[in-house]
């Protein structure tokens, strides 16, 4: 008797495996290290540059990966803020993949209620029912420096005072250097937005 039972426990167990449940220490969530933008930027007007990519791959027990997952069992929480979640392909492919991007949907406040930068969005991932054991931390700045819904000249104020610095909330290329040019053009496009 406890050789069938055996027998069946092993049969069910590779029945899982091959299913293709994820094992949560295995399958993860990774930020792209070649992406454009290293962090996020919110805007009133919502129309942010996204962040691209959030990779995750879903593997197996016996580490294989899971082909074919639709994009509509990733499920995302993130604390610190609310985000869209986009994939860009269907399903993962024939290495367990599926790349999503994320747009910060609204101002999001330094936890002691100042607009600044260093704002960390934390992000955790479920595939169907499966919590993945580590997720990923993005960096948020806003261009309403005030939170008043509009970016108006005070908000330039704040920018050009930190013009030249190196002012991590105003940095919206994540360089880590000086606020320059380059961040003064992606602050002018949401002016008045």
């Amino acid at each position: 008797m406890s050789r069938i039972l055996a027998g069946v426990l092993v049969l069910a167990m590779a029945s899982v495996a091959v299913a293709g449940i994820p094992d949560p220490t295995l399958s993860t969530i990774a930020l792209d290290t070649q992406a454009a933008v290293a962090g996020l930027m919110t805007c009133p007007a919502g129309d942010a540059d996204a962040y691209e990519f959030l990779l995750v791959t879903a593997k197996r027990s016996d580490s294989t990966p899971i082909q074919g997952i639709p994009y509509s069992s990733f499920f995302f929480t993130v604390t610190g803020g609310d985000c869209t979640f986009t994939a860009q392909t269907t399903e993962t492919d024939v290495n367990g993949e599926i790349q999503f991007s994320v747009v910060a949907d609204e101002a999001i406040a330094h936890p002691d209620g100042d607009p600044v930068a260093g704002v960390a969005i934390d992000i955790d991932v479920q595939i169907y029912t499966v919590a993945l054991d580590a997720g990923v931390s993005l960096t948020c700045n806003t261009v309403d420096y005030n939170l008043d819904g509009t970016v108006d000249p005070i908000d330039f104020g704040k920018f050009a005072g930190d013009f030249n610095q190196a002012e991590e909330r105003s940095d919206f290329t994540w360089s880590g250097g000086l606020v320059d040019p380059i961040d003064f053009g992606k602050f002018s496009a949401h002016f008045g937005h």
